[in-house]
């Protein structure tokens, strides 16, 4: 008899098991918070985040500026895991004056750290602390990644004729590259103008053997009388832009239209459709001064 009972009351805690798995249970989505960056991963590459930046001795519109990279910078550095370090560089022997450069503001971010592929801003207001303004912004953002791993093996090295320039003067650069390649150079300027240097109509064939040397202008160019001779923007009297070197495993168009509206986020967007392991890239930074 107390074998049945016993029996009996496993069926039915066999049947209640049973039916309770049936039930559906509403998807709770996880919403991950990043308290390093004050950011709250929404999950699929998308990330909201509030930047304050305080109004002193700059506009609001600076201000806004300066708190959208700081969005940005936030972003990127949550997804790919490195910290994007920001570079100050003086003026020497001209002013006492530093131009702070953020490498994604000022566009010399490696892709392979990710990019910014969509933006939303959810709210923007000017608050006071104390006796201090602020400029407050909340942006949803989502970020790009290329895929696959880094080919370790696969790199370039660069350098420039001379980190900094009076306006006028011209620029060389030299590139060797540790694999067979293919190379595009890029001038990008602060106001986020972007022009193909190299290959051009002077020289069109962009291969690189490995462990050859790569001038540009070469011996027969500075025959011929070709230079990359450095001007200002108007009305600045010093500035700082990048040369941007792209070497890839295979043949990319990768030319950009110096007139095309958002050029460099067009460049990006190729980029990143590109795996980890067929590209690499070095940025180097150099400065311009105006004549006295």
């Amino acid at each position: 008899m107390k074998k049945s009972v016993i029996l009996f009351i496993f069926v039915i805690f066999i049947s209640c098991s049973m039916q309770n798995t049936s039930v559906k249970t509403p998807e709770i989505k996880t919403i991950k918070q990043n308290e390093k960056f004050n950011l709250i991963d929404l999950g699929d590459n998308w990330c909201q985040t509030t930047v304050k930046i305080a109004i002193e001795n700059i506009s609001p519109e600076k201000a806004r500026e300066l708190a959208l990279q700081k969005a940005y910078k936030r972003a990127i550095e949550h997804f790919s895991g490195i910290e994007l370090k920001s570079q100050t560089t003086y003026l020497k022997a001209y002013n006492s004056n530093k131009l702070e450069v953020d490498n994604f503001s000022q566009l010399t971010n490696q892709a392979s750290n990710g990019i910014i592929t969509e933006k939303e801003i959810i709210n923007e207001s000017i608050e006071t602390m104390g006796n201090v303004l602020y400029k407050a912004i909340t942006v949803k953002l989502k970020v790009g990644q290329q895929t696959g791993e880094t080919d370790p093996y696969f790199n370039i090295s660069a350098n420039l004729n001379k980190e900094y320039f009076m306006e006028g003067e011209n620029l060389e650069l030299q590139i060797t590259a540790s694999k067979n390649c293919y190379i595009t150079i890029l001038n990008i300027m602060s106001n986020e103008t972007v022009a193909t240097i190299f290959p051009n109509k002077y020289r069109q064939n962009n291969f690189l053997e490995a462990n050859q040397i790569f001038k540009l202008p070469n011996e027969n160019e500075k025959e011929f009388g070709l230079k990359f001779q450095l001007n200002l923007l108007p009305n600045k009297t010093e500035d700082i832009e990048t040369i941007k070197i792209i070497a890839t495993k295979g043949k990319i168009n990768l030319e950009i239209n110096s007139n095309f509206e958002n050029a460099y986020e067009n460049l990006l967007q190729k980029l990143i459709s590109i795996p980890k392991n067929e590209m690499t890239e070095i940025d180097l930074t150099y400065m311009i001064h105006k004549n006295k």
